[in-house]
């Protein structure tokens, strides 16, 4: 109930925002931007979201340099993680949690592909977005834009890839079978 009444307010302020129009830029840069990109965030989301979570697992397979997740400690994703979970932030979806057996393991990761190819699909639309302000004389919004993708794009991605790393680390440890020897 949380995630949704989030949703509500966080769009609702977005459509507020931009009074209704998105082109030509107004108002602060940052708060624009923010605005825009949560509704292109939103409006992606609810579009493909299911298509991503049936996509082929392949698509979002990790490279052999990330499966054990140094490169985003080095990156500040736990951090990242920690402000997440610590802000309203971490309500907009509650399928992000392992419900506490392997089987679930599944679901989860398939969940963590779907969010990762959200946040891709986001970025390239916003960064798209963000080209063309800079190309018609709205420098400021443009640059704006690109800022915002950091934590509302890129961190997400890597976040996902972490999480997606630290889930296959437990599945490839064998199962306990329960019986003492």
């Amino acid at each position: 109930m949380r995630s949704l009444f989030m949703i509500v307010i966080l769009t609702s302020g977005s459509v507020y925002s931009i009074h209704g129009r998105a082109f030509p830029p107004h108002g602060n840069p940052l708060v624009y931007s923010l605005a825009i990109s949560w509704l292109v965030a939103i409006t992606i989301a609810v579009v493909s979201s299911a298509l991503f979570f049936r996509v082929n697992p392949k698509l979002f397979s990790l490279a052999h340099w990330e499966k054990q997740g140094g490169i985003y400690d080095r990156a500040g994703v736990r951090a990242f993680r920690w402000a997440l979970f610590h802000s309203p932030l971490g309500w907009i979806n509650p399928n992000f949690h392992l419900r506490g057996s392997r089987a679930d393991c599944e679901r989860l990761l398939r969940e963590m592909n779907s969010g990762e190819g959200v946040h891709w699909l986001t970025g390239v639309v916003t960064v798209l977005l963000a080209i063309s302000y800079l190309r018609h004389d709205h420098a400021g919004y443009g640059y704006a834009m690109l800022l915002v993708r950091i934590p509302f794009d890129l961190y997400p991605i890597m976040l996902q890839r972490w999480n997606r790393g630290r889930v296959w680390r437990v599945l490839e440890r064998p199962a306990r079978s329960g019986v003492a020897g």
